[in-house]
């Protein structure tokens, strides 16, 4: 009797449990989101970078908490000076090449990316970035986004007197 007490509560629990999740078609339920590349409305990118890049945000909002995923189109000869995120960095370079070297400057490792590579840079780890011919980068991460340079002076938003 005390197994099928137990099982029915269970069972209750379940059911309560499987209430409280969206339904199909329930205007609850978050919606999907697709991006067609083709149609891919290309803007400024945040004036934290260089000047030159141009970027789209997919999906999420990365000035806030939260996940988001982001796209970066850079021009031939582009760099962002060494600096480092308070949180995870995950790239995928989309097409182009893109190059990063990872670590201080003094102990940098460095890394050719293909198309469809991927790479994770962890939270505070020094990096910089740049491409001889231009690239598209998509960039995941959990906002807010913030990039820190390790020279103030790189900072694009710093004052120049």
């Amino acid at each position: 009797m005390k197994s099928l007490s137990l099982l029915l509560l269970s069972l209750g629990v379940a059911g309560v449990v499987a209430a409280a999740e969206p339904m199909p078609g329930d205007s609850a339920m978050p919606m999907h989101n697709v991006v067609r590349a083709a149609s891919t409305a290309w803007g400024p990118a945040p004036p934290v970078l260089p000047p030159g890049a141009q970027a789209v945000v997919l999906y999420g909002d990365p000035g806030k908490p939260g996940a988001f995923a982001i796209r970066l189109k850079v021009p031939a000869g582009y760099r962002v000076p060494r600096h480092w995120h308070p949180t995870d960095e995950q790239v995928t370079l989309i097409e182009g090449d893109f190059n990063l070297s990872m670590g201080t400057k003094a102990d940098a490792m460095d890394a050719a990316l293909a198309p469809g590579d991927y790479l994770n840079l962890p939270a505070r780890m020094q990096h910089e970035a740049s491409t001889s011919n231009g690239a598209v980068v998509e960039i995941h991460g959990e906002g807010p986004f913030q990039i820190h340079y390790v020279d103030p002076a790189d900072d694009p938003t710093a004052k120049k007197n």
